[in-house]
C-alpha cells in the first residue's frame, strides 16, 4: 500500500488494508481528509457563535461575556472556510490521511462527557473522573496510579481555584 491516496480509492484503500474489519483508523486521501476537518471546524465555530449570541455581548470598551466566544467562534468558521478552499483546491492525489484514531475518539467522548457532568456531579468528581479515564485509557496508567494522580490533580484544581482564586466551582450534590 503507498502512502498517495486519491479521493476515489479511499474505500479501496481502506478494505485492503491488511486488518480491515471495519476498523480504526480510516486511511483517506489528504484533500477529503482536510474538507471533513473543516467542516467539523465550522459547525464547531458556528455552535459557539450561536451560543455566544446568546449571552451579554457588551459595549465598545467594555465588553461582555459573550464577546469573546463570539470573536473566537468567527475566527474558528474564518480559518475553516480557508482550509476548506485550501483542501478542496488541492490536489486529488496526495498523501494519505488517517482519520479515527482510537486515543483521539476516547479523548473526544471523555470530552464530551464533561460539561453534561460538570454541574450534576460537581467540578471536582467530573474532572477527577475525565483526568482518570484519559490516563487508564489513552495513557495505559493502571486504575489505582490513575486514581491517585487524578485525586492530587482535584486538589491542586481546588487548591488554584478556590484558594487562590477565590472561585467556587460548582460542588454537586456532595
Amino acid at each position: 500500500m503507498t502512502d498517495q491516496v486519491t479521493d476515489r480509492e479511499d474505500v479501496r484503500v481502506r478494505e485492503s488494508a491488511p486488518g480491515f474489519a471495519g476498523g480504526l483508523p480510516w486511511r483517506i486521501g489528504a484533500r477529503r481528509g482536510g474538507i471533513l476537518v473543516a467542516a467539523g471546524l465550522a459547525a464547531t465555530g458556528i455552535i459557539f457563535v450561536w451560543q455566544a449570541s446568546l449571552l451579554d455581548l457588551g459595549r465598545i470598551g467594555l465588553p461582555g461575556a459573550g464577546f469573546f466566544p463570539l470573536l473566537l467562534g468567527a475566527l474558528v468558521v474564518l480559518f475553516s472556510i480557508l482550509i476548506g478552499i485550501a483542501s478542496w483546491r488541492g490536489k486529488a492525489e496526495g498523501a494519505a490521511a488517517e482519520l479515527g484514531h482510537p486515543p483521539v475518539l476516547i479523548t473526544l467522548a471523555a470530552l464530551l462527557a464533561v460539561p453534561p457532568l460538570f454541574e450534576w456531579l460537581g467540578a471536582y468528581v467530573t474532572l477527577g473522573l475525565f483526568t482518570a479515564a484519559l490516563l487508564v485509557f489513552t495513557a495505559r496508567l493502571s486504575p489505582l496510579l490513575a486514581l491517585v494522580w487524578a485525586v492530587l490533580g482535584m486538589a491542586a484544581c481546588w487548591l488554584v481555584f478556590d484558594e487562590l482564586l477565590g472561585v467556587r466551582l460548582p460542588l454537586g450534590p456532595f
